[in-house]
């Protein structure tokens, strides 16, 4: 028996799958693929139009259910469960946010984009067949308002996993693109709180943190309190392995020097800038970081003591904390830094690393107390990233 739209039963359906359609959709958009989209719309319009984050979802879902009033009309699967009238929908909807991670000038696109466009074919393919191949396609049982209903919104619940399977949702990207959202409107503050309290982290993410820190002025203060991938090689973009996704990477390079980086490594480029004077303010900090990032003490205690004055307040924490190390580290160093708060901090962290002997025990305990030092970071960070 073909559906009946006319019951009151299937009107209560109708607006019921509506209602769970248009909720589950605006909160798809709204919540989890704003930044997406900002980016998306960013890249195809070369920057000219900008995703909004109330309107972009309204009109989306509007052109959405204008595809299943036209799949409605066609019947085929929809005849036989409401709720497939949907499908098309919901394969577009997915296919709006199947976003690669290492895109270049198409964001759309990937093997789960042609999974997405598989399902779509086989469906007009399904309905066509169902509705011009005879009524048997078409006889279904009658199992009254709540069996229809559990049944069709189960369908849809299915189809809303299909669209979170496929699309991306991959944490890191998504911190990525709300940082370079938020770089764009000069919301450094902001962007700093991107993702601060995760783990997950990639050389990109690192650099783009990095140069939130250098516009807020607390690169020194407050770098080591991130989960850090790369090294030296995460301070600046490359085009490659560490690179922005929308946000310019010449207003990095811009900030730093006049002079472009070329085939250079950041630390070879920032260390010509500043030997050729061609630097501007914020490469010293480039610099001390650079050193800090690659453990490389002494290249940094060479550098620092020409750049800040050692017995300053003001000295920012991370650099304290690194010369302290020095300074306990080195049997004969070039220069002894003591101050009493960092001297015992760095006593307690002593007596914490020498009371649990497993490692994965004693990093825990560490990371309790020490993981937004300096000290964590060159005891316990690896080349795959952390904290």
């Amino acid at each position: 028996m073909a559906y009946n739209n006319g019951t009151d039963n299937s009107t209560l359906l109708k607006y019921a799958c509506a209602i769970v359609f248009v909720l589950f959709s605006f909160t798809y958009l709204y919540f989890f693929q704003a930044d997406l989209l900002f980016m998306v719309q960013h890249v195809l319009s070369e920057g000219a139009t900008h995703y909004n984050r109330v309107i972009g979802p309204v009109v989306i879902i509007a052109v959405l259910c204008l595809v299943q009033a036209g799949v409605k009309r066609l019947g085929g699967l929809g005849g036989v469960l409401y709720a497939l009238t949907y499908m098309p929908s919901l394969i577009l909807l997915a296919g709006l946010t199947c976003v690669d991670n290492s895109f270049t000038d198409m964001p759309i696109g990937g093997a789960r984009l042609l999974v997405l466009l598989a399902l779509l074919v086989v469906y007009v393919a399904a309905s066509l067949m169902l509705k011009f191949g005879g009524s048997v396609w078409y006889s279904v049982a009658n199992d009254g308002i709540i069996g229809s209903l559990w049944k069709n919104l189960l369908c849809m619940a299915g189809m809303f996993l299909v669209v979170a399977l496929c699309s991306n949702t991959d944490s890191t990207f998504h911190y990525r693109l709300r940082v370079e959202r938020l770089l764009s409107a000069g919301s450094y503050g902001k962007a700093l709180q991107v993702g601060e309290k995760s783990d997950d982290a990639d050389a990109s993410l690192t650099m783009l943190r990095i140069y939130a820190l250098s516009k807020s002025r607390q690169m020194g203060e407050r770098l080591f309190e991130y989960p850090l991938v790369g090294g030296s090689s995460a301070l600046l973009p490359d085009g490659n392995d560490v690179r922005c996704l929308y946000y310019p990477e010449d207003a990095v390079f811009k900030s730093l020097s006049i002079r472009k980086k070329g085939v250079m490594s950041p630390m070879e480029y920032l260390l010509y800038i500043e030997r050729h004077g061609l630097a501007l303010k914020p490469v010293a900090d480039y610099i001390l970081c650079g050193y800090l990032l690659d453990k490389d003490l002494d290249g940094f205690v060479n550098a620092i003591r020409h750049k800040y004055n050692l017995t300053s307040a003001s000295l920012p924490k991370h650099y304290k904390e690194a010369l302290t190390l020095y300074t306990h580290l080195r049997a004969n160093p070039v220069l002894v830094y003591h101050s009493e708060v960092m001297d015992a901090d760095y006593a307690d962290f002593q007596k914490i690393l020498k009371s649990y002997p497993d490692k994965r025990e004693r990093e825990a305990y560490v990371r309790d107390t020490y993981g937004s030092t300096y000290w964590f970071y060159y005891f316990f960070h690896d080349e795959d990233g952390g904290r």
